[in-house]
């Protein structure tokens, strides 16, 4: 009887330890999917609701030990190419937040990453924003992101915006993962919460290997080719070196063969916004972020960014040819940008089939609001639409030269806003006196294409 007894306990014993050994198991595997981290896709693929109060995202705003937690991952470099092409808007809320890109931003004693947002400015005060931060060991830190609303939003409903997370002291991240949590007392639907996981991009200003840099902001609608070559080879021949022209979608087949053509030279970027965003709720197809990210793109590319559009050109009106001798002394240790007047070139001609060679008439007046820039991108917080909004260091300034040292010529019919007087037009051949040179080049380029 004794033995049958001792056999009965060692039976529930073993019954026992099994049921509990599978409970563990089953405890183990729901904890690691709720942190599983799919490494071949490279984001979360969690949703998060915000009406589920466990599965919110806690926001620490103290960072220490116990913000962090091991992942055995892939341990490679996750870092893109600031000429990477394959960004794209990507939906944390749907309707009301989107972020594009993230830059590993050390320029100064505090390092942050810079993600470049799209936000519904109603949700400004309801959302706050959240950071998984990454490292190349496969260390996380979790962080509170604080909201930078850009100068140029025009009060639109939607708005470029700078989600700048903070880094610890000592870490390294490669990639970021962003959420958002919606205050309840704030909002009462229920919502859709995605995490969104980014490489970064590091902002390197020693990696720039060109002197002068074009940006052109987002290309929307039909654009005529010939527009685009006139451009291209008018500003190479000033100086640029590089372009980083963005794109809605190019219908017209000869101007995707232009940027085939000048494909060594230009890094396209397609610029497709949300497809429910309204374009009349937001300002010139998000042109503001598109500056933005540039602006962070070519930190890492070129000593100096050239921002302006396809009809304009910036044109040394001194003695010289080249922004190399025209633009560049101008700059020293605290100038780090250059507003450049305009004025608008009308009434043009057909000769040689050139439009900047047959227009020589141009507004009297100068306009120093609708004005272009030349920056030391590195030296540069937020660059605007005309203006340099926000230099890093508060010391650092932006200079005005005379229209008769360097002036944007504005190929467009004249615009009284601004206080501008399109009555008076003066006579300005600039274009064929200085730069007919470069009038067969852009025909042999017509010619091919």
């Amino acid at each position: 009887m004794g033995r049958r007894k001792k056999y009965y306990y060692l039976a529930v014993m073993s019954v026992l330890f099994v049921f509990t050994m599978c409970t563990l198991h089953n405890q183990l595997q729901l904890y690691k999917n709720s942190v599983e981290i799919q490494n071949e896709a490279g984001y979360f693929e969690d949703k998060l609701n915000v009406q589920s109060d466990s599965r919110h995202l806690q926001i620490n705003s103290v960072l220490d030990k116990d913000n962090i937690f091991n992942y055995k991952g892939n341990g490679s470099s996750c870092f893109l190419s600031p000429e990477t092409k394959e960004l794209k808007f990507q939906t944390v809320a749907e309707d009301i937040f989107y972020v594009y890109s993230a830059y590993l931003d050390r320029r100064v004693a505090d390092h942050y990453i810079r993600i470049m947002s799209l936000l519904n400015k109603d949700f400004n005060k309801s959302l706050d924003i959240v950071c998984y931060l990454r490292g190349d060991n496969n260390e996380y830190y979790l962080v509170s992101a604080t909201k930078y609303v850009l100068a140029e939003n025009h009060n639109k409903q939607y708005g470029g915006w700078v989600m700048s997370c903070p880094i610890p002291d000592d870490f390294n991240p490669c990639q970021v993962t962003v959420s958002a949590k919606v205050k309840a007392e704030n909002y009462t639907k229920s919502l859709q919460i995605n995490n969104i996981t980014m490489n970064l991009i590091d902002i390197n200003p020693a990696n720039a290997r060109f002197d002068y840099t074009v940006c052109v902001p987002p290309l929307y609608g039909d654009f005529l080719p010939h527009k685009l070559i006139e451009f291209m080879e008018f500003t190479k021949y000033f100086g640029a070196e590089k372009f980083i022209i963005y794109h809605h979608d190019i219908q017209n087949k000869k101007s995707r063969k232009v940027f085939e053509y000048y494909s060594n030279q230009i890094t396209a970027i397609q610029w497709k916004l949300p497809g429910e965003i309204d374009l009349q709720l937001i300002k010139n197809h998000g042109q503001p972020l598109a500056h933005m990210d540039c602006l962070y793109r070519a930190m890492s590319i070129t000593d100096k960014l050239v921002i302006q559009d396809i009809d304009e050109l910036i044109v040394p009106h001194d003695k010289n040819l080249f922004w190399k001798d025209s633009l560049s002394p101008l700059f020293n240790k605290t100038v780090i940008g250059i507003g450049i007047q305009s004025a608008f070139f009308y009434n043009c001609t057909s000769k040689g089939d050139v439009v900047a060679l047959g227009c020589t008439t141009r507004s009297q007046m100068y306009s120093r609001s609708r004005t272009k820039v030349i920056v030391k991108p590195s030296a540069v917080f937020e660059v605007g639409i005309h203006h340099v909004s926000k230099p890093l260091v508060e010391e650092y300034r932006v200079i005005f030269p005379d229209p008769w040292i360097v002036l944007l010529h504005h190929y467009r019919r004249c615009l009284k806003t601004f206080g501008m007087n399109c009555d008076n037009w003066v006579k300005d051949e600039t274009m064929i006196r200085k730069y007919s040179a470069v009038k067969n080049r852009i025909l042999q380029v017509k010619h091919k294409i």
